[in-house]
């Protein structure tokens, strides 16, 4: 029996307040999974980020995590 296919994926966040307004949130989102180009985004929200990376993990295939 072949053993699953290893994916891996990496995600850089880059978050700054425009014009140093609390309010005015930016966060630029790169990310890849396996051998893809490079894609990225940008959020205005604390939850848009948490959904950008919720979405990443799912798109990497992680079902449970488990940390150590």
């Amino acid at each position: 029996m072949k053993p699953p296919e290893e994916r891996s994926g990496s995600m850089v966040l880059r978050a700054w307040l425009e014009g140093g307004k609390p309010e005015a949130l930016r966060v630029r989102v790169i990310f890849t999974i396996g051998t893809d180009e490079a894609r990225s985004l940008v959020v205005t929200s604390p939850e848009a980020v948490h959904a950008a990376v919720q979405n990443w993990l799912e798109d990497l295939g992680a079902g449970t995590m488990t940390f150590s």
